[in-house]
């Protein structure tokens, strides 16, 4: 008779649930086998009647799916479904997903995307349930189609995930670039005004996609394409790993439906939309400057001087990574040359042990070049990729921080014509006006509702900012430590390959008598 046991009520731990960055819908597992679960074993019976208790409020049949999808596209008002934490969910199709995916710190096989590190206690336990369900996103297989200005290139896009709100576990479309550019326009359109870091996609590059378009020979383009296949596959994951945004119903069709989307207007920078967009940007400007407001918050003032440093600084970083990679490229060719050189110079040497040297010296330092080169492309794609994509990313803070500040200026101009709206009523008083005095209260009535929604709005998007710039401050220490250890361990295997070298050469050189 276990099964007929009512649920404990919930605790104070299982109704936290308000932390925008836990992603409850998809850990959800179905009613019915968690009601086999239960009559299994009578020791476990309190926990199992927790679980049900969850199980009751997070079933698709009670329309949580798509209470999930549906509040994140619609009402701003975003609202958590408490789930346990601390016990883990079953695999959604654990046979499609290998279970490397799921641990916190590794990658999955054939793949190059390394998930972010699961925190273990504490506190962090909450900043781990981000990442309980996996969204694995890779880009591979650039393709060019057509010829002529005409041209475009197509990436295959798939998708390996265990969370629920998706048809399929893996899923594989092809997509180009312009359908990037509208994936992040929507998702820009919907989230930024409400407090959400939207990642960038990677610029437009008109000079790169010339080449692609008129140039007969791939390999000259291929460095553009792989780098821009490598910007887009992190844009799809970096997105997947918001909470928020993952739910998106445009996001989930990017993924699934195999076929052309609805076109971008960012494809174009002379389409109307496009020119609307400039014009908006310039008057965003001129408010900034025209209408300056004091900052109402000592922590938003202090976090958006930490956000401005952190972009200079980033910005300095690149710009000496892009000079090291340059410098580092000419080093491998130069020492190509001189492998070369070394190469001819002991075909004509007569001494023969001397001439073997050389021959061998000439082997090495063509390794040397292959060694030096290979450093080169893990200085650009490993560490000054990341850099400029999080200089993309405080761009979309900084945007972000923007729409608080609109919603703060709107605010405050509310409050402005409110009182004089006041003042309007009390002069018609003054001049007993009394057939206008009810019309103008009517109006004061209606700038009042307009004060209180502005308020509570630039109040709502500032709670969600906080948590959002939380989020990003977490995400960037995981990225850097991950990348810099990826980093650090590459340049270890490079060294110790180029100190193998040297140390294979030392009986040649010793022979020459």
């Amino acid at each position: 008779m276990e099964n007929s046991r009512e649920p404990p009520p919930p605790t104070d731990e299982d109704s936290d649930g308000d932390d925008l960055f836990s992603s409850p819908t998809t850990d959800a597992i179905d009613n019915n086998e968690e009601v086999e679960r239960v009559s299994v074993d009578k020791k476990d019976n309190k926990d199992d009647s927790a679980k049900a208790l969850t199980e009751d409020k997070l079933s698709p049949d009670s329309g949580c799916e798509s209470a999930t999808v549906d509040s994140l596209i619609g009402d701003s008002e975003v609202k958590s479904v408490p789930v346990p934490s601390k016990e883990p969910q079953e695999s959604i199709c654990p046979s499609s997903l290998p279970a490397d995916a799921l641990k916190g710190d590794e990658t999955a096989p054939g793949s190059s995307i390394k998930l972010p590190e699961k925190a273990q206690t504490g506190k962090d336990e909450e900043v781990g349930d981000e990442f309980a369900s996996v969204i694995e996103i890779l880009v591979s297989d650039p393709k060019k189609i057509g010829d002529g200005m005409n041209a475009y290139v197509v990436y295959k896009v798939t998708t390996r995930t265990n969370v629920k709100i998706f048809r399929s576990c893996e899923m594989t479309v092809t997509r180009r670039f312009s359908d990037f550019l509208g994936l992040h326009e929507r998702l820009v359109e919907s989230y930024q005004c409400r407090g959400k870091v939207v990642p960038q996609p990677p610029e437009k590059s008109v000079l790169g996609m010339t080449k692609v378009k008129m140039t007969k020979d791939e390999t000259g383009s291929l460095d553009f394409v792989e780098k821009r296949r490598a910007a887009l596959e992190r844009f799809l994951n970096r997105i997947a790993q918001h909470p928020d945004l993952r739910g998106d119903r445009y996001f989930i069709d990017f993924l699934e439906v195999d076929g052309d989307l609805p076109k971008s207007s960012a494809t174009s920078a002379l389409s109307s939309a496009g020119i609307a967009r400039l014009f908006g940007k310039v008057g965003d400007s001129i408010n900034k400057i025209a209408f300056t407001l004091s900052e109402p918050d000592q922590w938003f003032e202090d976090k958006q001087e930490q956000i401005d440093g952190l972009d200079h600084e980033l910005k300095q970083l690149h710009a000496s990574l892009e000079t090291l990679v340059v410098h580092r490229r000419e080093l491998s060719q130069n020492i190509g040359q001189f492998a070369k050189s070394i190469a001819v110079l002991g075909s004509v040497e007569e001494n023969m042990a001397l001439s073997k040297a050389l021959s061998a010296l000439a082997d090495i330092e063509t390794k040397v070049e292959q060694l030096t080169a290979d450093q080169a492309d893990a200085d650009f794609f490993v560490l000054s990729e990341l850099v400029k994509d999080y200089i993309n990313l405080i761009q979309s803070v900084k945007d972000t921080l923007n729409e608080r500040m609109k919603m703060y200026r709107l605010w405050k101009d509310s409050e402005a014509t409110l009182a004089k709206k006041h003042e309007a009523k009390a002069k018609l008083e003054q001049q007993r006006k009394l057939d206008k005095v009810d019309l103008a209260e009517q109006e004061i009535q209606e700038w009042e509702q307009r004060v209180a929604k502005s308020q509570e709005g630039f109040e709502e998007i500032s709670k969600t900012i906080r948590k959002e710039l939380a989020h990003f401050e977490r995400q960037k220490v995981r990225d850097f430590k991950a990348t810099i250890v990826n980093y650090l361990q590459t340049m270890m295997n490079n060294q110790q390959q180029l100190a193998t070298y040297w140390e294979s050469f030392i009986p040649e050189a010793k022979q020459i008598v």
